[in-house]
């Protein structure tokens, strides 16, 4: 398990939108520090942006339109499922911590050494790698809003659109129920029609 990979980066919002809007040529000519680049190139196998050789996927082309067509909160959604199904950090996140729930870094941090076992320096790198996600992208008005300092709220969506719907449902090959229960765990959101929080 490698919940360190991305030292104490965020995914930030600009670095998302760049990539999806100008694509390799925007990797290879930027502002980023060299720790920031690897940081972003981990966030983007992750998301399956980037293949393992760091071309461009499929998915990429479909997130960079639906970018441009202004539909920037799926773009958003789509890669916190990717997020949280190849992420060991943002997987840990979604099944941890309780939707509703509102909690300190400095809590999740020792919550997160307990569960894995990992030294605190290397939890707090990871978990302070999820906070500047959340404080720099819209995945924080979701997934994790600053309410205080150093405070969070992992809130939820409030509905699901067809097409995240969809999304989540061709990356699964399970039972209804399983398959509700991973909608549930991923995004907050019942499909039961009873509220999950």
């Amino acid at each position: 398990m490698s919940f360190d990979r991305y030292r104490t980066f965020g995914l930030r919002k600009g670095w998302l939108d760049s990539f999806l809007l100008y694509g390799r040529n925007w990797l290879e000519e930027n502002t980023l520090g060299p720790y920031q680049l690897k940081a972003l190139i981990r966030y983007l196998k992750d998301a399956e942006l980037l293949d393992k050789k760091k071309n461009t996927t499929p998915l990429f082309l479909t997130l960079s339109n639906l970018l441009k067509d202004g539909r920037n909160n799926l773009v958003w959604q789509i890669v916190w499922v990717n997020l949280c199904l190849n992420s060991d950090l943002f997987n840990w996140y979604a099944r941890s911590i309780k939707w509703g729930e509102t909690f300190k870094r400095k809590e999740i941090v020792k919550f997160l050494q307990r569960e894995t076992n990992l030294s605190e320096r290397t939890a707090r790198n990871a978990v302070n790698s999820l906070t500047n996600t959340f404080d720099n992208s819209p995945l924080g008005d979701w997934f994790g809003k600053k309410v205080g300092k150093g405070e969070y709220l992992k809130k939820g969506l409030q509905e699901l659109s067809p097409e995240l719907l969809s999304y989540i449902f061709k990356k699964f090959n399970k039972s209804e129920e399983e398959f509700f229960e991973k909608v549930r765990e991923l995004t907050g959101v019942s499909l039961y029609g009873t509220s999950s929080l």
